[in-house]
């Protein structure tokens, strides 16, 4: 069997944390690491202690025949190489977000279309223990959610003090807050409208206090909620889904709990002793990317998914700005026609 041969542009906590699960990937080879500060990529390659090139760009990392780029870059930066890879027809798995910026997002879409690589967005928190959880309880019948409430806080945007930069983020809410949006339709399908309410309280730029009522074209509810400052008090990160006198909630990626009516036990499932890579989700989306190449199976998270997840965060800001309900379901149509 041939290997897929891949390349990593950008020598983050991000690709350290693919870099160590692809390296056990009997199917991957890792031929080179490219970020501007080349000290970095040289640290990262002899984390794994293998030959690895390290290089500065992404023109050299392709000359040297990967097939497959993992992006992992500052998310304002993910367009201009995803692009190019894809007029290469070079396989990309790209952090998120897929872009900051709807047109970009736009390009992205159409080169995917007109591309023979396979394009997916890293969307861990998808399968995440907890999250896969809940998932699994709605889909087999077991809960079906009339309400929920979803928390993400980031403590602080201090350290480090790129998360406080719009300019690299692309926003708040692309940089932290994203994941736990991606989740919403995952788990409760489409949105139908969404009402912000933000405010810029501790930022001299950004919002930073984000207040969101969602209705779905299920007929459910959710408000959502997230912080840019709340100084780490946990649990930061819960997601809280109401059925039929029942319940399910996580509380991080470590714990959840459904209570599936009453005078029934509580179930607990508890994962604090898991590896983070694991209970993250990030094992698990790596090995679904790599299949969908080998075996020709569709990616875990496609281009479709991500063009609507950047769509949504620009309709919140949007909402925000203006202070006004969005119909998500008839702006998305259009754009899509």
């Amino acid at each position: 069997m041939s290997k897929v041969h891949v390349g990593i542009l950008g020598a983050g906590f991000a690709a350290s944390l693919h870099l160590e699960i692809l390296n056990q990937d009997k199917r991957v080879e890792i031929i080179g690491i490219a970020d501007i500060f080349t000290e970095k990529a040289e640290a990262l390659a002899k984390s794994i202690n293998k030959n690895v090139k390290v290089v500065s760009s992404l023109e050299e990392l392709l000359k040297l025949g990967v097939d497959t780029v993992y992006v992992t870059t500052p998310n304002t930066m993910h367009a201009e190489p995803v692009l190019k890879c894809l007029g290469h027809n070079v396989n990309v798995f790209s952090e998120k977000p897929m872009a900051t910026y709807l047109e970009e997002a736009e390009q992205i879409l159409e080169a995917t279309r007109n591309s023979k690589a396979t394009y997916n967005l890293g969307m861990n928190r998808r399968f995440a223990y907890t999250h896969k959880k809940i998932k699994s309880l709605i889909d087999e019948g077991r809960m079906e959610p009339y309400m929920a409430h979803v928390k993400l806080n980031r403590g602080e945007l201090l350290h480090p003090s790129w998360t406080a930069d719009p300019t690299k983020t692309g926003g708040f809410l692309y940089e932290t807050t994203i994941h736990q949006l991606d989740l919403l339709t995952y788990f409760f399908g489409p949105i139908k409208t969404l009402k912000c309410e933000a405010r810029q309280n501790i930022s001299e730029i950004e919002f930073d206090d984000f207040a969101i009522l969602f209705t779905f074209e299920s007929g459910m509810i959710a408000t959502f909620v997230s912080s840019a400052h709340s100084g780490w008090c946990f649990p930061f990160e819960s997601v809280e889904v109401y059925g039929k006198y029942s319940t399910a909630v996580t509380e991080e990626l470590d714990t959840i709990k459904f209570s599936p009516g009453l005078e029934k036990h509580i179930e607990l499932e508890n994962y604090t002793q898991v590896p983070f890579n694991k209970k993250g989700g990030y094992v698990e989306e790596d090995e679904l990317f790599i299949d969908a190449l080998v075996n020709g199976t569709n990616p875990p998270v496609s281009a479709e998914e991500a063009y609507r997840l950047t769509h949504l965060i620009t309709s919140i800001y949007e909402s925000a700005k203006i202070g006004k309900e969005i119909n998500f379901s008839n702006a998305l149509n259009i754009k899509n026609t």
